[in-house]
């Protein structure tokens, strides 16, 4: 049984939303694209019109041995049960969900927590949460057909995201078993908490139960603490934490489990939660920076024997206990940090980890674009293009005109590996690679063509001075244009979102398809400007 309801896109394009049976249904298109086999076989693409077209056009490949085509034609007849929800209201819908997904199979308790459950609390956990598996959309609706992208998985499939790569799985934090079962949101939930609101933040179950709870006590002390620092920078300062964290551990190639623990990890999740919130005081609560990552990191060798001992106890431990014990790891670990100039308390300058924005890419390619420069290597010349940059900002302009929600061009990157290498060659550098992206920088083309980064990226700011856009979006573009190290390359990011009117190129409206931009005829400006405010005022109410 598949159960779905009725969803309006904007242009009155009907859909429907999966409220459960995502996965049966992904599964069952996965075979029939040939992802995997079914007693040994794969399903034969020649058996029916849709998978032979994409056979043809190169989409899909035929892997063997075939499945007999009898056989093929009985799974395509064989008849899914749909129960359809006539009804396009999102609170409905949502409790719908929450209603279905706390019945059947047993759940854990974070499961029942999240099924269905709304604002400002759970979304904020969610989206933590997200960051660090990496599993990130675009936005909270997704197509069926993009869904395997971010899929979590263990099984080897050559999409998603492979449940043994994510942090937790990684360094010996939370067994993959139990991130399926949301004990990730569970760990994270009490970061948020802590970070929100330190005082009254506790470590139980029954805890989380009441945050979870709008009508609770907790809850709503929460939902004040979260709104007094702004979920934005709540949000960053946790991913900030996080980022400088990893990055402690990456700068020894170390696992935090072989790393804290001397032999058998033991309540790990407790333990990240003491080490996450002593690196919490230094970098946000202290405003201070990591003056030595690897000396940090050798620091924290053994800490769980030399200062987290008491957590052995049978007893449940206390927030209390946990204030302690993140005072005597930070009392370790502080000589590693340093006085930061300036103060940075809400993370201006943090940006988005690259690996979720190129994850999310590839759930929505209309608002997503890359360049692995701005130079021309192609001749040989070197020159600088300028007609590359202008369409940069064209590119932006008919991405805020397609989607709702942030928009990247990303310079740097290739998304072809014939690129990446006539980029190596023209430049003497290697690129590195992650999930089929070719990761160059920016950094050989800004040294060898203009001096510096800072040189570089002057250019570009007195070149989108230039641009036929409105100069409300040539703000928008400036301001949100930064450089940031990925591995030690430098990324260049554009990032604008949508302003409440469509924005105009040259005087023309353009749009994007996929990675196709066309114009909008001066006749059928009205009637997209109409689904252009329907679907920023449907955004806005997801």
């Amino acid at each position: 049984m598949i159960i779905a309801a009725n969803h309006n896109k904007p242009g009155k394009e009907s859909a429907f939303e999966i409220l459960d049976g995502m996965q049966r249904l992904n599964a069952i298109i996965s075979f029939i694209e040939g992802e995997f086999s079914v007693g040994s076989k794969y399903f034969d693409l020649e058996s029916v019109a849709q998978t032979k077209a994409k056979l043809t056009a190169n989409e899909l490949k035929q892997k063997t041995p075939v499945l007999e085509v009898d056989k093929c034609s009985r799974i395509l007849d064989y008849p899914v049960p749909f129960s359809v929800c006539d009804d396009n209201d999102p609170e409905k819908v949502d409790e719908s969900f929450r209603r279905i997904n706390t019945g059947g199979r047993t759940l854990s308790k974070q499961d029942v927590r999240q099924a269905g459950a709304l604002g400002l609390i759970p979304d904020l956990i969610r989206e933590a949460a997200v960051y660090i598996r990496k599993d990130s959309s675009h936005s909270n609706v997704l197509d069926l057909r993009n869904m395997k992208n971010i899929s979590l998985s263990n099984r080897g499939l050559k999409y998603g995201v492979n449940l043994l790569d994510v942090f937790w799985a990684r360094h010996g934090i939370i067994t993959y078993e139990n991130i399926r079962k949301s004990r990730d949101e569970e760990l994270i939930a009490h970061l948020i908490s802590y970070i929100a609101d330190s005082k009254q933040s506790q470590t139980t179950s029954k805890y989380l139960d009441s945050i979870y709870d709008s009508e609770s006590t907790e809850h709503k002390e929460l939902y004040k603490a979260i709104n007094k620092i702004g979920y934005e920078s709540l949000y960053k300062q946790f991913c900030f934490v996080f980022d400088e964290l990893e990055k402690t551990l990456n700068s020894n190639n170390a696992k935090f489990k072989n790393l804290i623990f001397n032999n058998r990890a033991t309540k790990a999740p407790n333990v990240f939660q003491v080490i996450y919130i002593a690196f919490f005081k230094g970098l946000i609560s202290n405003n201070l920076k990591i003056a030595n990552y690897r000396n940090l990191c050798e620091a924290l060798s053994n800490t769980y024997n030399n200062h987290l001992k008491t957590l052995d106890s049978e007893s449940k431990w206390s927030s209390g206990d946990r204030e302690i014990l993140s005072d005597a790891v930070y009392g370790v670990i502080k000589k590693h940090f340093t006085t930061k100039s300036g103060s940075d308390r809400h993370l201006s300058s943090w940006v988005e980890s690259l690996e979720n924005i190129l994850n999310e890419s590839k759930t929505e390619q209309t608002c997503y674009d890359f360049k692995i420069g701005l130079h021309q290597i192609s001749d040989g010349s070197g020159n600088f293009g300028v007609k590359t940059l202008s369409k940069i900002i064209k590119t932006l302009t008919a991405m805020l005109n397609s989607k709702s929600g942030d928009c990247y061009v990303i310079v740097g990157v290739a998304d072809k590996a014939e690129d990446a290498i006539s980029h190596n060659k023209h430049y003497d550098s290697e690129h590195i690679e992650y999930n089929n992206f070719c990761i160059t920088g920016i950094d050989a083309e800004a040294i060898k063509y203009h001096g510096s980064i800072d040189k570089y990226e002057q250019k570009i700011l007195q070149l989108i001075d230039q641009e036929p856009i409105s100069e409300s979006l040539k703000r928008r573009i400036k301001s949100n244009l930064v450089t940031f190290t990925y591995n030690g390359k430098e990324i260049l990011l554009f990032k604008a979102s949508r302003s409440d009117n469509p924005e105009r190129y040259e005087g023309d409206i353009f749009v994007r398809n996929l990675s196709h931009i066309e114009k909008i005829e001066r006749e059928n400006e009205f009637p997209f400007y109409n689904q252009f405010m329907e679907e920023s005022s449907l955004a806005q109410r997801m």
